[in-house]
């Protein structure tokens, strides 16, 4: 196995990303070297910045800007660009490629924690191609080996860019005028010789009629393999708190039936018998069927192109082709609800018999029950996901007289989803196929025939037939659209006029984009009789918003005593929405003072916004389990009065109060979208300094504070708030906070178990954060081993201070708060410290990268769970390069050195018994990889 892996490793590359802080705009030079790279100890780092559509080489920027250089990029060889990003502590996990339910394979930018839809992502400057109508880009298809480097604006620039940027903005760069031809294969393996991850791209460029154009073409492939739950022991069992400790659990749907008469559950023997059900001992382990890592193949293809023709005009385009297709698998489907049983069926043992005909209170010779039955014979439940993208942007820009430059554009994007869903089974036809009768020949037989039914018997694991399992099975299709049109025109002027401190720069523009999405499921999804995966409705629709912005900076004074210079911004946007947001006005006002050439102070001030997307305004209802806890079956609901009352006042049996009747920690619930949903404001702060000693060369250090203050929050109310509304908490008692809620949460009659909680969109809440970035950076030349010789360091992190969130703005007593917590109500973990410290040693053809990575440990967000803690974590990655010659490199490196496995919760987990996507659930893994130039 190890000479196996070894001779595998020889062909790939690992990844070295160490960001860069950006000081200041200049012009860019394809010469220039990065703080970690050869001949880049004596070099200051010159790099164009985003922020502003103003080029202004001398001016400090008033926003905190992180950038991964071009260099670095080089020296990275990562196949997806969430693994670039993964080290910047501004940036928390998000959907990646350990997320299978939900997940589609799609990898995305989450600024601050505050969620993907509220982080900008723009390659160019431009928006990109969003994977569906929640209008977020996937991460996979920017093109990896094409990027120049990458920009990150913290805080809001909605003035600038417009919706969406309320946390910040990622900006991706391509390179412009790469000439040549370069190769790259890179693979990825784990230490336990699974999850393979292959990728080989080609870059070709070409510089014609003297430099006046350039075309660059670009092409890559990536095949990535599962990895099942199973493989890992800490995954391969469901685990569930029980008491003082994590015991094996699982659903209560159970391959042999458990069904449910008057509030009593019992469960089918394989002889048609029945016996008593315990959910520690009889439910259904789901964890093995699951993938871990979710399998990917995916082709991308991007091309661009521009041409000088004079002064006055310079004509460009880029575009983009990807093709991904990834797989979710889920254990085999949970068929749940009340059905009729015949009491006099052949596949019912005499005690069983009489057990429904006692229960048979009409005599009609059926009798009501609620089953919950794990359809293991029809097999796991497999959707297909087929994913087709393509973007086009056409432009022109130059001269327009003396200083003033335009920049015009047309972009159009679009994205085709198509989902195929296979061991989903029928509703109708499980309720066609349980309610049998006998023929004139004695036989058991459907007492409705039609579509060829075949008797179902699900009592008892393994007695479908494979007929009837074939009859109940249904195979679905849906298709996702998502269409985005751009027309945009800048009008810019660098100098447009001078008081003393140097000239000011102004950019007025226009802005028209169109929206429209949709989502077509086949007729059984869209009848909802499909059971297996979430059932949704269908949406389609738009909107578009009109723009006009501004922004100026002006240098007030400059070599004045303690003002070496002092810089103010401002910048404005006016937006018509044609949803019911109307009209939006977005601003910022900035200033930078350096009081000596050695210091720099900053702040900013944004009002940000979110305008719905279109799958917040026009989704139909789904289907979803959110993790959530049913008080009445607690043991408060015996012991506490209060809780008592509300649990049988909203249809729970006293009989069964106290017990896990739900059986488990999902509630059924129902989401949507909301077409009157208004627009997100947020208020943002940013205040920092940034420090260069002219003593100590080399050397410098970023620190910034920010706040950023949400209102009108599209979100869900949450389900488990939804609960805690209708029947209270234990800190207050159980005295209902608003039970109007109770409303939302429909009991099932038989079993008293939530069904359907009603958990639609609204502008609900707010959300609230703050904290303190920093990074600090130093090099050294050495005078040992090669000429070129270098030592570097760089340690960057965040603080968090404060995270808060009011899901339901009319209830400020559910304000949870988030900072080092993880949980129901947080979700994925809020470490209060994310660092990360890279160490570069670079001599000659060699290079030798130690990457150190911490999260400081967090505690659950509502306790009384097995395990409310999860200690702080940390990861060490190498990487070694050879130049072996002048066009030939190769890498090697290992993730995770010391093989730190997650940590292993019970039912406050998010999937796998822990969250994957924040901390690292495959072990230690092998990265290798080789580029060649021509």
């Amino acid at each position: 196995m190890r000479i196996t892996l070894v001779a595998r490793l020889l062909s790939t590359t690992l990844a070295v990303i160490t960001p860069t802080f950006a000081h200041a705009q200049t012009t860019p030079s394809d010469k220039t070297a990065s703080a970690d790279q050869p001949g880049a100890a004596d070099a200051p780092v010159d790099i164009v910045v985003t922020g502003s559509r103003i080029g202004r080489p001398e001016l400090q920027q008033a926003s905190p800007i992180s950038v991964i250089s071009s260099q670095e990029i080089a020296l990275s060889g990562q196949i997806n660009v969430e693994n670039i990003l993964k080290d910047l502590p501004q940036l928390v996990p998000s959907t990646t490629g350990a997320s299978n339910n939900p997940g589609g394979g799609v990898s995305t930018a989450d600024l601050r924690g505050l969620g993907p839809t509220r982080t900008l992502v723009l390659v160019n400057g431009r928006r990109y191609i969003s994977y569906d109508a929640k209008q977020i880009v996937d991460l996979n298809t920017v093109p990896t080996g094409l990027i120049e480097r990458v920009d990150l604006v913290t805080g809001g620039r909605s003035a600038v860019y417009g919706s969406d940027a309320v946390a910040g903005v990622v900006n991706f760069i391509l390179k412009q005028d790469f000439s040549g031809v370069q190769a790259n294969a890179n693979y990825r393996l784990t230490g336990q010789g699974d999850g393979g991850t292959a990728d080989v791209n080609l870059l070709v460029g070409h510089n014609f009629d003297g430099g006046r154009g350039n075309v660059t073409l670009y092409g890559d492939y990536t095949k990535r393999n599962g990895i099942l739950q199973g493989d890992r022991s800490y995954s391969s069992q469901t685990l569930v708190d029980n008491g003082t400790s994590l015991a094996a659990g699982g659903s209560g749907s159970i391959p042999g039936t458990r069904f449910a008469i008057g509030g009593v559950s019992r469960k089918f023997d394989t002889d048609g018998s029945y016996s008593s059900y315990s959910s520690k001992t009889d439910a259904y382990n789901y964890a093995p069927s699951n993938y871990l890592q979710v399998p990917q193949e995916r082709y991308l293809f991007s091309g661009q192109a521009h041409y000088d023709v004079s002064d006055h005009l310079t004509l460009y385009a880029e575009g983009q082709y990807i093709h991904n297709k990834v797989k979710n698998q889920l254990a085999p489907t949970p068929f749940t609800g009340a059905v009729q049983i015949d009491n006099d069926s052949s596949f019912l043992s005499s005690s069983s018999q009489a057990l429904l005909k006692a229960a048979d209170t009409d005599g009609d010779g059926y009798t009501t029950a609620t089953i919950y039955r794990r359809m293991t014979e029809v097999g796991a439940r497999i959707s297909s996901d087929d994913n087709t993208a393509y973007r086009g942007v056409f432009g022109a820009k130059g001269e327009i007289t003396g200083d003033w430059k335009y920049d015009a554009y047309f972009s159009y994007s679009h994205t085709r989803q198509v989902e195929t869903q296979t061991g989903n089974v029928s509703r109708k036809r499980v309720l066609q196929a349980l309610k049998t009768t006998y023929d004139s020949s004695g036989n058991l037989v459907c007492s409705d025939t039609s579509n060829g039914c075949v008797p179902l018997n699900i009592y008892g694991a393994g007695n479908i037939s494979s007929a009837a399992a074939a009859f109940i099975s249904i195979d679905t299709r849906n298709v996702a659209e998502i269409t985005e049109k751009v027309a945009s025109a800048a009008i810019t002027n660098d100098n447009l006029f001078d008081l003393g401190a140097g000239p000011a720069g102004i950019a007025i523009g226009t802005e028209y984009r169109d929206e429209y999405g949709s989502y077509n499921p086949d007729a059984a999804l869209a009848s909802g009789d499909v059971v297996g995966f979430n059932g949704s409705q269908g949406l389609s629709g738009g909107y578009n918003v009109k723009e006009l912005y501004g922004e100026i900076e002006v240098p007030l004074l400059a070599d004045k005593p303690f003002i070496h210079s002092l810089v103010a911004n401002g910048a404005y946007r006016y937006s018509y929405y044609s949803t019911a947001a109307k009209s939006v006005s977005t601003f910022s006002g900035g200033l930078v003072w350096s009081p000596i050439r050695d210091i720099s102070l900053r702040g900013q001030f944004s009002r940000a916004v979110r305008a719905p997307t279109v799958s917040n305004l026009y989704s139909g209802t789904s289907q979803d389990f959110p993790t959530a806890t049913d008080p009445c079956t607690l043991k408060a609901a015996i012991e506490n009065a209060n809780l008592k009352a509300s649990c049988l006042a909203t249809g729970v049996g006293a009989s069964a109060l106290g017990t896990d009747f739900n059986n488990g920690s999902q509630i059924d619930s129902v989401t949507g979208g909301n077409s009157n949903l208004r627009e997100e404001t947020a208020n943002t702060y940013t205040v920092g300094a940034v420090l260069q000693p002219r003593f100590l060369k080399r050397f410098s250090l970023t620190v910034d504070y920010y706040r950023i203050n949400i209102a009108n929050y599209i979100s869900t109310p949450g389900t488990a708030n939804i609960i805690t509304a209708c029947y209270g908490n234990a800190a207050n008692g159980y005295v209902a906070y608003n039970s109007s809620y109770c409303s939302l949460l429909p009991r099932d009659a038989n079993s008293y178990a939530i069904t359907g909680a009603v958990n639609l969109l609204a502008n609900t809440g707010g959300a609230k954060t703050r904290g303190i970035d920093f990074e600090a950076r130093y090099s050294v030349p050495l005078k040992i081993g090669a000429e070129n010789s270098s030592l570097s360091f760089r340690v960057s992190g965040t603080r968090l201070l404060a995270f808060d969130i009011n899901p339901v703005a009319s209830l400020p007593d559910l304000n949870v708060s988030c900072a080092g917590k993880f949980g129901v109500n947080c979700g994925d973990p809020y470490a209060k410290w994310r660092l990360s410290a890279r160490t570069t040693l670079t001599t000659g053809p060699v290079t030798f990268s130690m990457l150190y990575r911490y999260l400081s440990p967090v505690d659950d967000d509502s306790g009384g769970y097995t395990v409310d803690h999860i200690k702080a974590y940390h990861y060490l990655d190498t990487t070694l390069s050879f130049d072996v010659m002048k066009k030939f490199t190769w890498t090697l490196g290992v993730n995770n050195l010391f093989d730190r496995q997650p940590p292993i919760l019970g039912d406050n987990q998010q999937q796998a018994n822990t969250y994957p996507s924040t901390y690292d659930p495959y072990g230690r893994a092998f990265f290798s990889g080789v580029s060649l130039k021509f």
